[in-house]
């Protein structure tokens, strides 16, 4: 299985988590490198809006405005 490396910004601050998975989407594994605080925030729509970073390959991004500020995630595909 391919390792996924997850980055996760918001308010200046970055978070980094990475697994093993069949996919990069339809995990939980970045949201549990937030604090729990945004994890909350964060968890209704974690699954949704990954999209494909142009001129990349293997490289996904999804963004989710929170409390007025956006949270940034970039799935990338580490390894396969």
């Amino acid at each position: 299985m391919p390792l996924y490396t997850y980055v996760a910004v918001y308010k200046d601050s970055s978070y980094i988590a990475q697994k093993r998975r069949s996919n990069y989407q339809g995990f939980s594994d970045w949201i549990e490198a937030l604090p729990a605080g945004l994890q909350k925030k964060a968890a209704p729509s974690m699954y949704a809006g990954f999209e494909p970073v142009p001129n990349r390959k293997n490289v996904w991004r999804r963004t989710q405005t929170i409390d007025d500020s956006e949270l940034v995630v970039i799935a990338i595909q580490t390894d396969s």
